[in-house]
């Protein structure tokens, strides 16, 4: 898989915080170009712990052939929670409607967000 892998498609990760608390992922990967966005986790074998994905412009996910276990998180276009579905089941999708970003990160790691809460990038 090694040149889909999305360390390799991205630039230099950035931390993944809470507005005001935790930080979520210590290496959160932006997927803001096409390529990026439209492979996401599927070339990465597992996500290490500490990790997340972050794609602009995106308001459906799936976990096909996914081979690890992921947690979302559908934000506005303010980094603004509006719905988290952590675990996401394999084989299954999931969207939000109006959501323009979302967060994919190792199961249980976004399991804790309520809608309203603010992520920042950086």
């Amino acid at each position: 898989m090694g040149i889909l892998r999305i360390d390799r498609l991205t630039g230099p990760p950035a931390p993944l915080t809470v507005e005001g608390g935790p930080v979520l992922a210590s290496r959160c990967h932006l997927a803001d170009r096409p390529l990026a966005r439209a492979v996401g986790l599927l070339g990465t074998p597992d996500p290490a712990p500490g990790e997340a994905l972050w794609i602009t412009r995106c308001g459906a996910v799936h976990a096909w052939f996914l081979r690890a276990r992921i947690g979302v998180a559908f934000l506005d276009g303010h980094g603004r929670v509006l719905r988290v579905v952590d675990p996401l089941p394999r084989w299954h999708a999931a969207r939000c409607p109006g959501a323009h970003h979302t967060v994919e990160a190792p199961r249980g790691v976004l399991a804790g967000l309520r809608p309203g809460e603010v992520l920042t990038l950086g």
